[in-house]
Order: structure tokens, then sequence, then C-alpha cells
């Protein structure tokens, strides 16, 4: 019996552990600049799905309507989501985007790293950098039983 409470103990924390070797390989491959390692640690569909639905709730919810008259807030609720859809369809998120975001931290990924932990059992939150200076916020999410980057707010 103790050995089977070691065994499920060390599974669990082997478990904990896992995201953690994901981060200092995201770590380590933005530190040599090796896109091709990069690639197979983040899926970009889901990340760039995320970024066009972040920048079109930025769209809808940018223009105050207590603050324009109706005449001019239509007008400006147009001219923002077409520039917001143009700016969704126009920009992909791929290997070299993400390498420029993180090397605009002044050290690795890794020492910048100011939080980092599940949000749920197949999901993980990395903060970069201190709250209130912009930090970088990326989102891990267990797929087919390996941790990838999902979402990164930047």
């Amino acid at each position: 019996m103790k050995f089977l409470s070691s065994l499920i103990f060390l599974a669990f924390m082997a478990f904990i552990a896992w995201p953690y070797v994901h981060i200092y390989q995201i770590s380590l491959a933005v530190m040599n600049n090796d896109q091709s390692a990069l690639e197979k640690l983040v899926d970009f569909e889901s990340i760039n799905k995320i970024h066009k639905q972040n920048i079109e709730w930025k769209v809808n919810n940018t223009v105050d309507k207590n603050v324009l008259p109706d005449a001019i807030r239509g007008g400006a609720e147009a001219l923002a989501g077409v520039l917001g859809s143009l700016a969704a369809e126009t920009m992909t998120i791929d290997a070299k985007w993400i390498m420029n975001k993180l090397h605009t931290i002044n050290e690795s990924p890794w020492e910048q790293m100011t939080f980092a932990f599940f949000e749920s059992p197949n999901g993980f939150i990395i903060r970069l950098g201190q709250l209130g200076r912009n930090p970088i916020h990326i989102r891990m999410t267990m797929q087919d039983w390996y941790w990838r980057v999902t979402a990164i707010y930047a």
C-alpha cells in the first residue's frame, strides 16, 4: 500500500512539474532563436482565432456610447468595425511574431516569469513581467497529453 501511495504521489508531482518543463523549453527556443522548436510548442490556429476574437471585442467596445452624439456614434462604430475587421483578417501570428514579442522583455522568458500556475487541470497561465507594466500573458492548454501555447495576450 505504501508503494502505491508513493507511486501516486510521484505521478501527481510529475503532473505539477510538467508545464514548467514546457515553459523552460519555450524560453530556450526564444533565447536560441529556434523557430522550429517554438512551432512544436505553439498552436498557431488557436492563437490566431483568439487574437481575432480579441480584436473584434475591442472594436465593438471601443466607442463610448455616453460621450458621442447619436449621429457621430453610428459612423464611429462603423469605421471602427471596418478597421477592426481589416486588422483581424490581415494580421496572423506566427513563430516570428512570438519571437519578436518575447524578445521585447529584457531577460529570458524563464527569468521574467512572475506568475505561472494551473487555471484548471488542462489549463495553465503564465505572466511575463510585472503587473502594471504591460506584462505578457500566455495560456497553455493540454492537447493530446502535451502542453501547447494556445493564447498570447500582449
